[in-house]
């Protein structure tokens, strides 16, 4: 039983951490959910992903899921604050948590560990220590209930003992107490209505197959975004997981869905790229053995021509593009060596 939670874990992880791995999706997160007054202040289009400078190894060890970073806009300061001659260059630095069922123990008490784990990182880095914002995503099988801890002191006691009683502020993306036509009604968050229904009934596996068309019905998009390829994949890989159907049968109800046209040619785009990656990595296994000799060079150049897209726009980690792609990260390594040193490169 332990062996299969950590499985089923290890489903919503990896899908959320995709999620979380993409700036364009992030953004859409992050505007709906930030609070207008605190939203003011932020330059989001210097959003990126944090550096490994940024995350020292106990970090790395203990938090599987993302970190952005993005600048204070200075400009938006009252006056008395933006006239300082040594205003700090602050970063704001946006701690995502993921949650598929309720903790043992506060949320607040691990939200620290990874909030002080930052601030030393800055601080041995001599670096301005960042502006915390955690962020908790939930998407259990009961309703969260669990009181925040500041609301056990907040309005009970005076300012003099409370400015010694811990705070840990958070914001809760709660998508278990959200219905599905309040889901749908998010039209800000574009693609993310699909994710938030997959991960809002990630516990009833036959939601799935009753219900895809429904589901992916959000997902239409031009098919020449490589962004949305990447949440497309992730997408149906987790609903096939969660669906408990073997791929096989999940890719027969999905490839024969009553979709509109454009839709269509979308899901059979995924399902091409999938038996191109299974025949990029007998490649490149292949070369790794030293077998050079009848590879299709074509197969090659398509995965050139995606990790060079992917370098260009940015905003993905090596080993992000890597997973993505799902091929080994000495082949995007290898790429980006050849890209840094021409600029110009083209697959």
């Amino acid at each position: 039983m332990a062996k299969h939670k950590r499985q089923v874990n290890r489903d919503h992880d990896i899908f959320i951490k995709g999620i979380l791995s993409l700036n364009e999706l992030v953004l859409l997160l992050l505007n709906r959910y930030i609070p207008s007054d605190l939203k003011q202040f932020m330059d989001f289009s210097t959003l990126k992903p944090s550096s490994d400078a940024h995350i020292d190894n106990k970090l790395v060890a203990q938090y599987s899921d993302s970190i952005q970073e993005c600048a204070l806009l200075k400009e938006q300061l009252h006056k008395q604050f933006k006239d300082l001659p040594d205003l700090p260059n602050f970063q704001f630095c946006f701690l995502w948590e993921h949650k598929s069922s309720k903790p043992n123990e506060p949320i607040e008490s691990q939200i620290e560990r990874y909030r002080y784990a930052i601030a030393s990182s800055d601080l041995k880095n001599k670096r301005i220590p960042s502006i915390i914002i955690p962020i908790l995503i939930y998407h259990g099988e009961t309703k969260w209930s669990k009181k925040r801890v500041f609301e056990s002191y907040e309005p009970y006691l005076p300012p003099e003992i409370l400015k010694y009683l811990p705070t840990h502020r958070y914001i809760i993306i709660d998508i278990t107490d959200m219905t599905i036509r309040d889901i749908e009604e998010m039209v800000d968050l574009k693609v993310l209505r699909a994710a938030f229904i997959a991960l809002k009934n990630a516990h009833e596996p036959k939601y799935f197959s009753e219900n895809m068309a429904e589901m992916l019905k959000f997902v239409d998009k031009s098919p020449t975004d490589v962004v949305f390829y990447a949440f497309f994949k992730m997408l149906l890989e987790y609903m096939q997981r969660r669906s408990k159907l073997e791929a096989e049968e999940f890719n027969y109800i999905v490839e024969n869905l009553n979709t509109d046209i454009e839709m269509a040619t979308n899901i059979k785009t995924i399902f091409e790229v999938a038996e191109e990656k299974g025949e990029l990595r007998g490649i490149e296994k292949g070369i790794e053995k030293g077998i050079e000799k009848g590879i299709e060079k074509g197969e090659i150049k398509k995965a050139r021509i995606a990790i060079l897209n992917m370098l260009k726009m940015n905003q993905f980690l090596l080993e992000q593009i890597a997973d993505i792609l799902d091929v080994p990260l000495h082949f995007v390594l290898d790429i980006r060596d050849e890209w840094m040193a021409n600029p110009l490169l083209d697959a």
